[in-house]
């Protein structure tokens, strides 16, 4: 694609959290599109790209993306249904149980506050135990989804100007919670600000979101798009929370839940009397020996990351050198950056299968690579090689698809290492 069209963004200059300057740039992405910015032919002219940067702060050892695109663009056609995932909903369910069994059994009337609601996945389990259930989320499609009269949303950013209004009119809440969102903001400091004017001062805060252990550990460099503006560390939490006279105390790991995920447990400093648990003080010791607050570990990072893409496009060439029919499965954010980066397109993928079929008759973003129901598999010439941009749900698409296995099917695994499943 010769000239790619910028979209408008701000490029940031400061830490997200500390407002230091001292940003090392980690991996360059270039010029992509948006990871879910999937089109029709029509729309390939008018398509925009943005910079993506990953960069370290060097002062509070924030991982973030620097180049922040309107939250009207990114949010404004939000097509993410938590309920509409099997799994999503069963993990919130245990969410509120867990929250209420140890947070709000003895308190009367208990609310609580979420953060990024979406369809409200985590405030009906809340409400359906009778507890006040209140949240916010910009994504006006995905409120206006809600029916249950038993909840209360906002439709709005959440800020420390709207925490003021929530509170005028809520009063305070025993917990605030936030399940995901907080990789999505870029203005975290007013988030942080809008929290400590809506919980009370026994409230307990609690955010699950992508732990950077994982995104580091299993080479996790296709979760890295606009959207997910911030990678979180314990200890880069620790330093950011104090700012805000508040600390951690407890933390839990939420594997097998949108690629490994922590959650983790504040206070207001000294107001709840939660002691540090063992398994927060294991952590720190664990990012403690990872050096999670050292440059040379992400630029070493950086090249392992570089080094599976000359792999996995070396395999791919050879492939397709030999005359070998290759498709992609799974048209997702993850599937985005792992093509843009590596220059996979329709001249190595014949199209790329996805079981949504909302996504039928759409391409790729930035690769214009057809989106085809599985079916299609069957119709026309049989692939002998599909390239799994599922990649951390293997064991479950090696059962769904074990026909295409059985007849010869291969996938190749793009991540943590280049590798090829056959049966």
């Amino acid at each position: 694609m010769k000239n790619k069209l910028l979209g408008d963004y701000t490029s940031r200059s400061d830490c997200r959290f500390c407002g230091g300057t001292n940003l090392k740039k980690i991996l360059d992405f270039g010029n992509v599109p948006l990871a879910g910015g999937f089109l029709k032919e029509s729309n390939f002219a008018g398509e925009k790209f943005y910079p993506l940067d990953l960069n370290f702060c060097q002062d509070c050892f924030l991982v973030q993306v620097s180049n922040v695109v309107p939250a009207e663009v990114l949010f404004k056609d939000y097509f993410y249904f938590s309920s509409s995932i099997g799994t999503l909903v069963a993990h919130c369910a245990e969410f509120a149980n867990e929250t209420k069994e140890r947070f709000l059994k003895d308190r009367k009337q208990p609310a609580i506050f979420e953060i990024g609601c979406n369809d409200g996945v985590l405030l009906k389990p809340f409400a359906a135990m009778g507890v006040r259930a209140v949240g916010v989320d910009p994504a006006t499609n995905v409120v206006n989804s809600i029916t249950s009269k038993d909840i209360t949303v906002v439709n709005d950013f959440f800020s420390e100007k709207l925490a003021l209004k929530i509170k005028e009119e809520n009063g305070l809440f025993d917990a605030v919670l936030s399940s995901y969102s907080f990789a999505h903001i870029d203005d975290m400091v007013g988030v942080m600000k809008g929290v400590k004017h809506i919980l009370k001062e026994d409230g307990v805060f609690i955010f699950e979101v992508y732990y950077l252990g994982t995104l580091i550990d299993e080479m996790q460099y296709d979760m890295i798009y606009h959207e997910h503006m911030s990678y979180y560390s314990l200890k880069t939490l620790m330093i950011f929370l104090k700012r805000f006279d508040m600390e951690i105390f407890d933390i839990k790991f939420t594997p097998g839940v949108r690629s490994g995920a922590v959650r983790f447990y504040a206070q207001h400093t000294g107001k709840r009397g939660e002691v540090k648990t063992g398994s927060l003080m294991e952590m720190i010791r664990y990012e403690q020996n990872k050096g999670f607050d050292r440059v040379d570990v992400f630029l070493d990072y950086a090249a392992k990351v570089n080094k599976t893409k000359e792999q996995l496009l070396n395999l791919l060439h050879q492939l397709k050198g030999a005359g070998k029919t290759i498709i992609g499965y799974g048209a997702s954010g993850r599937g985005t950056t792992i093509m843009n980066y590596c220059g996979i397109n329709g001249q190595i993928l014949d199209y790329v299968v996805d079981d949504a079929p909302a996504k039928h008759g759409y391409f790729t973003p930035g690769t214009h690579v057809p989106i085809k129901p599985w079916d299609y598999t069957k119709e026309s010439t049989f692939p002998e090689y599909a390239l799994l941009f599922a990649w951390s749900f293997i064991n479950e698409v090696k059962k769904r698809r074990a026909d295409y296995l059985q007849q010869g099917g291969k996938f190749i695994v793009p991540l943590p290492q280049v590798t090829v499943v056959s049966n």
